[in-house]
């Protein structure tokens, strides 16, 4: 069944326990024990059918304030579940008083997972029970695929139990992780960017995978409050959040739009490697790459080096106006220096990263991907292949052909005009947070591909990411491998702190 939101309120726990029969019933769960009750058992097939191992549980504590425990097992008699009761990391939902006060909940399901939060006074509880979308390709056992988290995770390690871990060993606590907890919102559109959630078990190459449909912690995003509605996604393709929970301890839940796959494709995509004999002839295989994708080179009318020009490009959208700035000199050094400009008279420009191209490294294997947003290059040197980056990134605005083309260009570590309308302005990357992450030890040969750390104003506000520019970290990857994921390719160029990848398919 389709996913679906509910919210509204709860005259008492009783009460509740009648509404979520009816709502999971709805979504195609099946009661299969304590119908009518305060403890009761669904079962589900799964979206995909065929499932026989997913049991879900909700049962009444009691107590004050009244507390209604949850957890995931693998059949009706619980034979295997995960913990729930008065255990560390163990999740509850909290009702105010004894039960018997009206209360608000939201709640959503598909017949993949549930998602309940509860709202009692100005305090929020919620919780997740179901399928995560795994981060292993080759798991065969429905019990790895089934995760309990808590949405209100204090603190990284407060999270919940996997019903069986990767080594075999069942009802293993998790933990959470996202890419950013304390940021704040664009000051360009005031828009606030929500982060995915994974779950792990300690370690990067432990992932058990996403819940979906449910975001990471919001610790600190001044300006965003409990129930407000947050729209993400691009036109035709937009997702409508709620916000849970107060003051630090803040998620999102999905109420309803399209499901969010991110949107990281060009339309011009392209990628080419081979052999360069000099910089010269690097240069020419270069332009003819990018002409063939709809990039147009100018000359810079006041050059200052033999080989120094421009490519301009009206972006994949067809209405920025983006200007890569190429050059290369041999003063202190022979670097090939990539930047971005607003015009080619460099009116704002930003500093410039560079590789090392000596003509002592030719001939050298050059690999080269872009679209007509952005170019990245690598070029080998000494057995290694740095890399650089410039252009647009894949921006966090919801509506990006709204803002002129300063504010979304940039290379890796400059942008040309931050949203806080400053020029030429250093950004910052979160840690990566995923090295040693490949391969994924829940089946032992898939290799995690992250995009690359995302890019924020020096004052934290989340910028974007570089477009065909992913890291997959750990002992089983050299340089040159490729790493082949659902029909794309992306091969290893360098095994710094962060294992660079480039997008080839």
């Amino acid at each position: 069944m389709a996913y679906t939101y509910q919210t509204g309120t709860a005259n008492h726990v009783i009460h509740f326990f009648a509404l979520l029969e009816t709502f999971l019933t709805s979504v195609g769960w099946t009661v299969v024990a304590g119908t009518g009750t305060t403890t009761v058992i669904f079962s589900s097939p799964g979206e995909g059918g065929g499932r026989t191992k997913l049991f879900i549980r909700f049962r009444r504590d009691g107590g004050f304030p009244e507390i209604v425990y949850y957890r995931v097992q693998d059949d009706l008699a619980g034979t295997h579940f995960t913990t729930d009761g008065a255990a560390a990391q163990c999740g509850y939902l909290s009702a105010p008083g004894a039960g018997g006060i009206p209360f608000q909940y939201f709640m959503a399901a598909d017949k993949d997972k549930a998602i309940v939060n509860w709202k009692a006074g100005a305090g929020y509880s919620g919780c997740y029970v179901g399928i995560v979308e795994p981060f292993a390709l080759a798991v065969d056992e429905e019990e790895q695929m089934v995760s309990l988290g808590l949405h209100k995770n204090i603190s990284p390690a407060d999270m919940g139990y996997v019903l069986k871990d990767d080594a075999g060993n069942w009802d293993e606590r998790i933990r959470g992780g996202q890419v950013e907890t304390s940021y704040i919102r664009d000051p360009l559109d005031n828009s606030a960017t929500i982060y995915g959630l994974r779950v792990d078990e300690g370690a990067f190459n432990r992932i058990v995978g996403q819940p979906m449909d449910v975001s990471g912690r919001m610790q600190t995003v001044l300006g965003v409050n409990p129930e407000d509605i947050i729209t993400t996604g691009y036109a035709g393709a937009t997702s409508t959040w709620i916000v849970m929970g107060s003051g630090t301890c803040r998620w999102c839940m999905r109420t309803g739009g399209n499901v969010p796959v991110g949107n990281l494709e060009g339309a011009y995509f392209s990628h080419t490697n081979g052999l360069a004999t000099s910089i010269v002839d690097l240069i020419a295989k270069l332009d003819a790459f990018m002409a063939a994708i709809g990039w147009t080179k100018i000359a810079n009318p006041a050059p200052l080096y033999p080989i120094d020009f421009f490519y301009n490009s009206p972006g994949e959208s067809g209405v920025d106006d983006i200007y890569i700035h190429l050059f290369y000199h041999n003063i202190p050094a022979e670097l090939l220096r990539i930047g971005v400009a607003d015009d080619i008279l460099l009116t704002h420009a930003t500093a410039t990263n560079s590789l090392y191209a000596e003509a002592g490294i030719f001939p050298a294997y050059y690999f080269f991907t872009a679209d007509r947003d952005c170019l990245m290059i690598s070029l080998e040197r000494l057995g290694l292949f740095p890399w650089i980056w410039g252009g647009m990134y894949q921006m966090f605005f919801p509506d990006p052909d709204s803002y002129a083309t300063p504010y979304k260009v940039g290379v890796l570590n400059k942008i040309l005009r931050d949203h806080s309308g400053n020029w030429n302005e250093t950004l910052a990357t979160r840690p990566d947070g995923s090295l040693n992450s490949s391969p994924n030890l829940y089946d032992g040969v898939t290799n995690v591909v992250w995009q690359h750390p995302v890019v924020r104003n020096a004052d934290n506000c989340p910028i974007g990411v570089m477009k065909y520019c992913h890291i997959i970290s750990g002992p089983g990857v050299s340089v040159m491998d490729t790493v082949a994921i659902g029909g794309r390719s992306f091969r290893i160029l360098d095994l710094g702190v962060n294992t660079v990848a480039m997008r080839e398919v």
